[in-house]
């Protein structure tokens, strides 16, 4: 025990106390996961007509590749800030949601698996990340948060407690909506904007449960900057999607401004646009700390 005493003791501080580093580990499974969602973005939203000849499954209509597409830049935005950044409590929450999107996938790729081009070398890449996603991403989380000395940034904000809340709600209630949804996907295809599949409302319902998954996961969590990251995503996603959109209005059953979507995604956009700018603001006025 002396002897173990003696060592510790001449251990630097700096390699046993949390320092706030991502761990290369954690930036490993950022590069493999975020090749792979980049790679989907590029095709999925620049080439949506192509998907039989370059994706793991034909997808119709465009817009729906092109939703799909841009859901995927939001990991795209997330996994290059893990890649790119320095400091573990600025990208730690988004792991939570990559979770339990990453596992939807995997349940989605078990129930429709008749429905993929089997022997395309897409398909394989896309069963392997979702087969082994839903075990790196919280190997990856649970290893790297003892890193997290649970301090801001030295320039930050905190996000009221009201703020919090005001997300929460409506995020619980999202998220219980996604996952009856996942469950059931015959309940919303007929209210869907556009034609839908089983497979391909699962798919697109698993990436808006992210939403609702987010706000429980910082609840809790009073630092800007641990948002932050996640809110860019979530402006970037979104904006691409109402921009495809605009570009496929044709694929609306009953027209692009008719029924619910568009005002909800609209609806959605402003309040985080407006969150990220009133919290930014927040942060540029907030003292340095020592």
């Amino acid at each position: 025990m002396a002897a173990a005493k003696e060592y510790v003791d001449l251990v630097p501080s700096a390699l046993i106390q949390p320092a706030d580093r991502i761990y290369p580990f954690t930036k490993f499974v950022a590069a493999l996961l975020g090749s792979v969602v980049l790679f989907a973005f590029i095709v999925l939203y620049f080439f949506p007509s192509r998907t039989k000849q370059l994706f793991a499954w034909p997808i119709a209509p465009p817009m729906t590749a092109m939703f799909i597409g841009a859901s995927y830049v939001n990991g795209v935005v997330f996994f290059s800030a893990v890649l790119l950044g320095q400091k573990w409590h600025r990208v730690w929450a988004p792991h939570i949601g990559v979770f339990v999107f990453a596992t939807l996938l995997l349940i989605a790729t078990i129930l429709h698996w008749d429905r993929f081009t089997h022997g395309h070398p897409v398909f394989y890449i896309w069963v392997f990340i979702y087969v082994v996603a839903p075990i790196l991403t919280p190997w990856a989380l649970l290893t790297n948060l003892r890193e997290d000395r649970h301090l801001p940034d030295e320039r930050d904000a905190a996000v009221p407690f009201t703020l919090r809340v005001i997300w929460l709600i409506p995020g619980i209630l999202f998220l219980i909506a996604a996952l009856y949804a996942f469950v059931k996907p015959a309940w919303l295809i007929p209210l869907w904007p556009w034609k839908a599949t089983p497979l391909t409302m699962r798919v697109m319902i698993s990436f808006y449960s992210m939403l609702g998954v987010a706000v429980i996961a910082v609840v809790r969590e009073a630092r800007w900057s641990s948002w932050r990251i996640g809110l860019i995503g979530v402006i970037v996603w979104h904006s691409l999607v109402v921009i495809a959109a605009f570009l496929h209005q044709a694929d609306f059953k009953n027209g692009l401004f008719q029924g619910w979507w568009l005002p909800f995604e609209a609806i959605l956009l402003a309040g985080v646009v407006l969150t990220f700018v009133v919290m930014e603001l927040r942060a540029a006025r907030s003292p340095t700390r020592l």
